[in-house]
């Protein structure tokens, strides 16, 4: 087949197509309802849309919102209706028949998809999947590229995916082909044919032919002119997002040559959807695969116009809404957000992205101290004391596999001794020392009965420990690689000045062994922080210098080499506090430090020029090889977790008292799944997020 032959046939065939597949995409009144700006509206109405994904339809040139009316008849078949019935799904489209035929950069196009895009995500707390047919994909291309009006960043980080079907990517020759539809003689047939069309529509005031005149016009228009292939309006929109996700879907129809006398039977020629080839179709798609071409072989002449590839049945073709559906559910399962537990004076508490769950509520005359996860995440245990110190009590829920806690029954075990406790895989563990001599750990069993000792053995005895001070004091610090526990060993000290402390890891078989020691230690390790690994420990050591200088800084404890990295402090002179200390999902350690004001001058300077932070003012900083650097947060932050996910929960406030480890509580606020901050609860000291799932 000759490249001139063709030429002709796709001339031919486009030509014939142009009418054929923009009919009855004349856009029609529908119902919207505004959200911050209109044209967004919800199919169908349902309850709240908190915490659920939703799904943005966006329409194509010459349309408008019942362009995703179909497949069928059957309006619950519909596309968006079959998305809104996804489970945790909300379905939405966006209509901007009020600017046709205005290019995407008008305010009521892309402008405004981005502000319903902000709506979306801000009401609903999950980031947007978008479906765009045709030009929509360009106007989405656009929206996402603009700032968020209502968050820092720009809008396509409020987006989870873009589907687009049928997107000109480079345009469309159909409409380059247009270019006769301007006063002069016909320069073919096919010309012609348009050229009656164009007469036609100028006598003609309404009835069948209204649509296509309608259409016509569209031709000639701002969108038609930026439509054309490679046009200046498409080279000029901004790139797209290289972390979006991009899903290309397209038609194509693949004409039999022997139709037109050209070939073989066999072979066949590539009309794309008829409107858009299928290499503009699928010529830009990111972190998604290779597009979704949905391919339709026609062996007559009708079979051209009447199949599910053309470009206005394209986008409601079953094989193309399954495809969309299934995405549709494996991104919402993605964005779910991790589990939030947390306590406040009152209550334990699960939060997940908007929904909170209370648990049980906090025994009189107790508060929460510390929350544990198991690591299949269906266990959780708090440790409460009495607020005058005199007692403590340890609690557990367990619920089954994939199950939500509905009612859980609530185990309690008295454990007067106990500072901390921790999950090892799934078992609850505690410390506990009735007797110092002889150090235990106790395991509690999740359906309830009397705890059992887990002796310890390769532990220093008191008096060979680390003379000339008192030591004994046996601490939990939590799971270790290759299940084992970590535990502390340290003497407090006296007076002012601080003991030496051990690390220690201890077996399944119950036998420590040494990780490190190191003078400092003596403040206990009950705001230690393990890393995402847990190789790395980040525990809290303290230096008294003078009656004036005096402070707790961090150590990193490498518990696989037993290295101990003490880093520079912020400042050396005045009190200065660590208050929390914790590990990023890559393994980065921070650390939130407060100053007191000391004996000295309010106005002193670090040894490195800066000012010294003091009367109270809590920073967060950051460990690099040799010293803490402060970080660009410049809230007052006391506590921090971060889910493996990447996602934060912090507590802010103002720590309650001075020295590190100190009962603080504050408001606690998460990221959700659109990466947005929301305030969770107030009066909040102990949090934490569920583990991922294994």
């Amino acid at each position: 087949m000759t490249l001139a032959a063709r030429c002709r046939a796709l001339a031919l065939s486009a030509t014939l197509m142009l009418l054929l597949t923009l009919l009855g995409a004349v856009p029609t009144a529908a119902a919207q309802r505004s959200c911050v700006g209109g044209g967004l509206q919800q199919v169908p109405e349902k309850e709240t849309i908190a915490n659920s994904m939703p799904v943005l339809f966006v329409h194509g040139i010459n349309a408008g919102a019942d362009t995703w009316d179909g497949p069928g008849a059957d309006e619950e078949k519909w596309f968006p209706r079959q998305v809104a019935n996804l489970h945790n799904i909300t379905a939405w489209t966006f209509d901007y028949t009020p600017a046709q035929p205005a290019w995407v950069t008008d305010p009521r196009i892309g402008p405004a998809l981005r502000t319903a895009i902000d709506c979306l995500a801000d009401a609903s707390g999950h980031k947007v999947m978008v479906v765009a047919h045709s030009m929509g994909g360009l106007a989405t291309q656009y929206a996402v590229s603009l700032p968020s009006r209502t968050s820092d960043g720009k809008a396509w980080q409020k987006v989870a995916e873009v589907i687009t079907i049928g997107t000109p990517f480079r345009g469309t020759p159909v409409v380059t082909g247009a270019d006769f539809l301007v006063p002069g003689p016909a320069r073919s047939m096919e010309d012609l044919l348009l050229k009656q069309e164009l007469s036609l529509c100028r006598g003609y005031a309404g009835g069948g032919l209204l649509a296509t005149c309608q259409t016509l016009d569209v031709l000639r228009s701002p969108q038609s002119l930026a439509l054309r292939t490679d046009s200046p309006q498409i080279r000029k929109l901004p790139p797209w997002p290289k972390a979006l996700p991009v899903r290309a879907m397209a038609g194509d129809i693949r004409l039999r040559l022997d139709l037109l006398g050209l070939g073989p039977s066999s072979g066949t020629l590539s009309l794309g959807d008829i409107a858009v080839p299928r290499s503009s179709a699928t010529a830009y798609h990111n972190k998604s695969g290779a597009p979704y071409v949905l391919t339709c072989v026609a062996r007559t002449f009708t079979q051209v116009i009447s199949n599910d590839c053309t470009h206005t049945s394209v986008k409601t073709a079953p094989k193309i809404v399954s495809a969309v559906a299934d995405r549709a559910k494996a991104l919402q399962r993605k964005q779910a957000t991790p589990e939030l537990a947390y306590a406040t004076a009152d209550s334990v508490n699960v939060w997940t992205n908007g929904s909170k769950k209370k648990l049980a509520p906090v025994p009189s005359g107790y508060r929460v101290r510390q929350l544990a996860w198991s690591s299949d995440g269906n266990s959780l245990a708090w440790l409460a004391e009495r607020r005058d110190g005199t007692g403590r009590k340890v609690f557990q829920v367990r619920r089954a596999r994939g199950q939500p806690f509905v009612t859980p029954r609530v185990r309690t075990w008295e454990c007067p001794d106990c500072s901390t406790i921790a999950f090892r895989e799934n078992q609850l563990v505690s410390d506990g020392v009735p007797d110092p001599n002889r150090p235990k750990l106790w395991s509690y069993p999740p359906q309830g009965g009397a705890r059992r000792a887990l002796p310890v053995t390769g532990l220093p005895s008191p008096d060979e420990c680390f003379s000339p001070t008192y030591c004994g004091r046996l601490q939990l610090l939590g799971a270790a690689p290759r299940g084992e526990l970590t535990v502390s060993y340290f003497d407090s000290g006296g007076g002012n000045f601080p003991g030496v402390g051990a690390f220690y890891q201890v077996s399944r078989e119950g036998t420590a062994r040494s990780v490190q020691s190191f003078y400092g230690s003596g403040l206990g390790p009950e705001v230690a922080a393990a890393s995402p690994r847990r190789d790395r420990l980040a525990v809290p050591w303290y230096q008294h210098l003078s009656a004036c200088e005096e402070y707790s800084d961090v150590a990193l404890v490498d518990q696989r080499s037993g290295r101990v990295d003490r880093l520079d402090l912020p400042s050396r002179s005045g009190n200065l506090w660590m208050v929390s200390a914790w590990f990023d999902r890559d393994g980065q350690a921070y650390a939130a430090f407060r100053s007191e004001p000391g004996c000295g001058d309010d106005d002193q300077y670090a040894s490195d020029g800066q000012r010294i932070r003091r009367w109270g003012e809590t920073r967060v900083y950051r460990a690099t090889n040799i010293r803490w650097v402060e970080t660009r947060e410049k809230r007052p932050v006391l506590a921090r977790d971060v889910h493996a996910s990447g996602k934060t929960a912090t507590v802010l406030g103002t720590p309650a008292v001075e020295v590190s480890g100190g009962y603080h509580t504050g408001a606690l606020v998460a990221q959700n799944a659109a990466n947005g901050e929301v305030e969770v609860a107030r009066g909040v000291h102990a949090f934490g997020w569920r583990p991922p799932s294994s």
